[in-house]
């Protein structure tokens, strides 16, 4: 997926292919953190529930005839079908680009800033190949079956149907009463809704089936979990009053990226292992997820992390590999502060397609756990998973350089152990990568077709300050 970004912060404009594995580097305050984020609220959950509230009310510059005429169908007769190959292949493109214009107007909110000028920001996103990889797991991979009751005895239902395999998704009410009474107990408007968001949203899920944000700020939010989930309630009930109400009260707003790290964190806490389980029944990928959360827990943390009950309810506790002592967080090392929602991300959350955007994730780590996340992140990527990164570290830059040329050799097994983890799996194509660099107003993709990453003078401080003397 390729983008075009304007007018953004310090981004005055850049270009930028977006690949499984896609790396941002450069030095502070040269965008790439507000880069990654203005792309995280497009191709997100928060940019399609905006994207189909303006729909609604009629104030996207986009009208979809396909979905406009089902909506009158079903109103008249109580059931329809989508079809949603059709509607991909002629307006996915009008789609999320139409998403991507609204984006100026709340990228204040979703940033959690109030001097933030957003106003001429421009996005443009050309789908390519894209576009047929969303087709095609729209028809094959994507199935969904959803039930709403809008009665207290469950006599009269809203069911959605769309199984794998299949173009359509179905809509259609099961109900004793005749549909006139139907839609006078419920406004037309609800069903209508209805039917825009899950079609939205199922059309969006097809190029990420989910965005979960690691923001720089996870080493202190691990630590007060319960606090997250406060502050996500306040923010929550905030958005649901009224505008005078909404400036009185805007001191506590959080940033949308920290919101989605406090409920990366919340859903951990309440979800039992057995739920996974059988998931994994559905999405036999989860258990790789889940073996990968224990490779990081034992080769680069070199212990174990557990959610225990205590006086004060569920903690996050860390216990080393050698030792017989589980430590909270708030006395366990930066590093594992650090990991740890990525460990409780991958053991809870993760299924396949999803990306992860991870802020600078050397932060607090040592150089040589710092080329082991290089690989583990690679592993990530090889397992189904998509993963962009911001960074300033050498070690990851010149370590992913190693990952594509060892993805060439034939013999893998011959060369793991030169590797940290000594895992094939880290062995990374490099048509699965993208690298750029931040820097004059733009972003340079800098990764040749050799495999070479050219990251000019930024790569150079060690060099500077090793001549200071002779």
């Amino acid at each position: 997926m390729k983008v075009e970004i304007a007018n953004l912060g310090v981004i005055e404009k850049a270009e930028i292919d977006l690949k499984p594995l896609t790396v941002f580097i450069g030095g502070n305050g040269t965008g790439k953190t507000w880069t990654a984020y203005t792309l995280a609220s497009i191709l997100g959950e928060y940019g399609c529930d905006k994207y189909s509230k303006a729909y609604i009310d009629s104030k996207t510059q986009q009208r979809y005839p396909i979905i406009d005429n089902a909506i009158e169908q079903f109103l008249q007769e109580g059931n329809t079908s989508i079809d949603l190959i059709k509607f991909a292949e002629d307006n996915a493109e009008k789609y999320i680009n139409d998403v991507a214009n609204l984006a100026p107007s709340w990228m204040k909110n979703f940033l959690g800033t109030e001097r933030g000028n957003f106003e001429y920001m421009q996005v443009k996103l050309n789908l390519s190949e894209a576009k047929q990889e969303a087709i095609d797991k729209l028809r094959n991979n994507f199935s969904e079956q959803r039930i709403y009751y809008f009665d207290t005895q469950n006599k009269n239902t809203l069911q959605i149907l769309k199984e794998s395999g299949e173009e359509n998704v179905h809509f259609y009410i099961t109900s004793e009463d005749k549909l006139d009474k139907i839609f006078k107990k419920l406004p037309k408007r609800i069903f209508r809704q209805l039917l825009i968001q899950v079609t939205f949203e199922i059309l969006h899920k097809s190029f990420y089936s989910e965005i979960y944000i690691f923001p720089i700020e996870r080493n202190a939010f691990i630590i007060f979990p319960y606090q997250v989930e406060k502050e996500i309630n306040k923010r929550e009930m905030i958005e649901n009053d009224d505008k005078d109400e909404i400036s009185k009260r805007k001191s506590i707003q959080l940033s949308m990226p920290i919101h989605n790290l406090g409920n990366i964190l919340k859903d951990a806490y309440i979800k039992p292992l057995s739920e996974r389980e059988e998931e994994i029944q559905f999405i036999p990928q989860i258990s790789e997820y889940i073996k990968l959360a224990k490779l990081l827990e034992n080769d680069i943390l070199q212990g174990q992390l557990n959610i225990d009950e205590s006086l004060a309810g569920k903690e996050i506790l860390f216990q080393a590999t050698e030792e017989n002592v589980k430590l909270e967080m708030t006395v366990s090392s930066s590093m594992i502060k650090e990991l740890a929602p990525l460990v409780l991300y991958l053991r809870y959350l993760a299924e396949p397609n999803e990306l992860l955007i991870i802020d600078e994730p050397e932060m607090n780590l040592h150089p040589a756990a710092q080329v082991e996340i290089t690989e583990f992140l690679a592993m990530l990527v090889q397992a189904g998973l998509k993963v962009l990164i911001t960074t300033h570290s050498p070690y990851i830059v010149d370590h992913l350089s190693n990952l594509m040329k060892a993805a060439k050799y034939e013999d893998k097994d011959s060369i793991k152990d030169r590797f940290y983890l000594e895992r094939t799996e880290a062995f990374i194509p490099q048509e699965k990568v993208s690298v750029y660099l931040f820097e004059d107003s733009t972003a340079k993709n800098i990764l040749h077709e050799n495999g070479r990453i050219d990251w000019g003078t930024f790569g150079n401080v060690s060099d500077d300050i090793s001549h200071i003397f002779p």
